[in-house]
């Protein structure tokens, strides 16, 4: 049987060797080789071009009838299927006759005298333990195959990822994010579940290289450009500045929101993938799937890479456009409020709760976009910077503020009323933001300063003051 299945290696070579020329020639493959990489060629020398023009060029170079049919993405897609079909099968058929010829040669295990019959004639060097080829023909006409494949793969990812862009569009009816991730992140999909397919880990290797430097180029790298420029160009003194301004903001989270949901979608992604590479016929099962989880892995980094800039993106809209607007909003709700006050103006601000009053309605005034436009998760960490900017300014005000008795029962009831508003709109709200405030509002409270000793020191208990000496000292001054 070993010798009908290495005469059988023999013909299958033959046989795949005139239908693999066939397919050659009836898809025009190499053809189509040749036009993609002139066409790729004339484009980069028309980007550098324009580069050098301060201009991106947006468009494919001129093509005649014969190369747009040639280079036609319906049709390179079959192309990619049908190559992709037959590495496959390929790879099946190595799995049987070496997996079969294994067996053969193990019966034979200790008859040496027909193991020498088998392998008359051959040169040992060329064959495997199993007594077959370690590359046949057909191994070698399938990578070349490949590297057709890998070529026009790679052509039509950045072309179609090129065109998401260039098509993205954002409907906030939609979601919270503009067309383009969904659009890129399928075209990664299907592109990546197909190279899978081919049971090569070399063209998933190669595949996964292309990806995470087109995915930079051209889909990462652009949003960055969008976020630099989102609110250049905006003069202060037009008249429709603050409408221009508004829809800057909105640009820009809508930019975040990509970057939040691409991070969530390419660990997903690898998931995914990782889930179908277990089902897939490798030829050496444990060494390929080591190099396609390799693979894998870079392809999870890039994840890092959103989260890199997701955080970038969000101090910069918390510093440039949410923190300067923290101090006006106390200013305001502080207006003709004091913490000074006789038992009647007490009860009268008890009843008024201005401070309260005005501080909620700012608030919201101020967060009511970005509720509305951002993820969940952009949400809560942009929620969070603008608490610890708030909470900051709110100390420094307090720590210039003089209170009597009256007035720090005020400031108390008006700390309480702010946590649990803030509660009410963020589930997550950790009230450890607010430790320093509650400290103040305690130390303000007490009858007599010396009350201090029952609460510092070995007495504090449970307590984990954040507060230093100096600043106790300070905040006890201020009654």
């Amino acid at each position: 049987m070993l010798r009908v299945l290495q005469r059988l290696q023999e013909e299958a070579d033959i046989q795949s060797g005139n239908i693999l020329d066939r397919l050659l020639q009836t898809r025009k493959l190499e053809s189509k080789l040749v036009e993609i990489q002139s066409i790729s060629i004339t484009k980069m020398r028309l980007n550098n071009v324009n580069r050098s023009a301060n201009t991106l060029a947006t468009q494919s170079p001129m093509m005649s009838d014969t190369t747009q049919s040639l280079v036609d993405p319906r049709q390179l897609d079959i192309s990619l299927l049908e190559l992709s079909l037959i590495s496959q099968r390929s790879a099946l058929f190595h799995s049987f006759i070496h997996e079969r010829a294994t067996e053969e040669m193990e019966t034979m295990a200790d008859d040496e005298k027909q193991q020498d019959i088998i392998m008359n004639g051959k040169d040992k060097r060329f064959y495997g333990d199993n007594g077959l080829l370690l590359s046949s023909g057909l191994t070698k006409r399938v990578k070349e195959l490949m590297n057709i494949y890998l070529v026009i793969d790679e052509y039509l990812l950045k072309g179609n990822i090129e065109k998401a862009m260039q098509l993205d569009d954002y409907d906030p009816a939609v979601g919270p994010t503009s067309t383009c991730v969904d659009d890129v992140f399928f075209i990664l999909k299907k592109v990546l579940k197909r190279s899978i397919t081919t049971s090569e880990p070399e063209v998933v290797s190669a595949t996964m290289r292309v990806v995470l430097k087109t995915l930079d180029t051209g889909y990462i790298q652009v949003l960055q450009r969008k976020m630099a420029t989102t609110f250049s160009g905006h003069e202060s003194g037009s008249r429709n500045a603050e409408k221009l301004l508004e829809q800057a903001k909105i640009t820009y989270m809508v930019v975040l929101n990509n970057m939040n949901v691409s991070a969530d979608y390419t660990l997903r992604l690898v998931e995914e993938l990782r889930t179908e590479t277990k089902a897939v016929i490798w030829k050496n099962t444990k060494e390929d799937m080591e190099n396609v989880e390799k693979a894998l892995e870079d392809l999870g980094s890039i994840t890092d890479k959103f989260q890199r800039l997701l955080k970038g993106g969000m101090e910069q809209l918390m510093i440039q456009i949410l923190k300067p607007r923290v101090r006006p909003l106390f200013q305001e709700a502080y207006r003709e409020v004091k913490y000074v006050l006789e038992e009647e103006e007490y009860n009268e601000a008890d009843s008024e709760d201005m401070f309260f009053k005005r501080f909620r309605y700012g608030f919201d005034n101020l967060i009511k976009l970005y509720r509305n436009t951002l993820t969940t998760a952009n949400f809560s960490t942009l929620a969070g910077l603008v608490l610890d900017a708030t909470t900051l300014q709110w100390e420094r005000i307090v720590s210039q503020t003089r209170f009597n008795q009256y007035g720090a029962l005020r400031f108390d009831k008006d700390l309480r009323s702010v946590i649990q508003y803030f509660t009410s709109m963020i589930e997550w709200l950790s009230r450890d933001r607010f430790t320093r405030l509650n400290q103040m509002s305690t130390l303000l409270n007490f009858e007599e300063p010396t009350e201090i000793y029952e609460y510092w020191g070995s007495k504090a208990g449970p307590v984990s003051w954040r507060l230093t000496v100096t600043e106790v000292k300070q905040i006890l001054a201020l009654r």
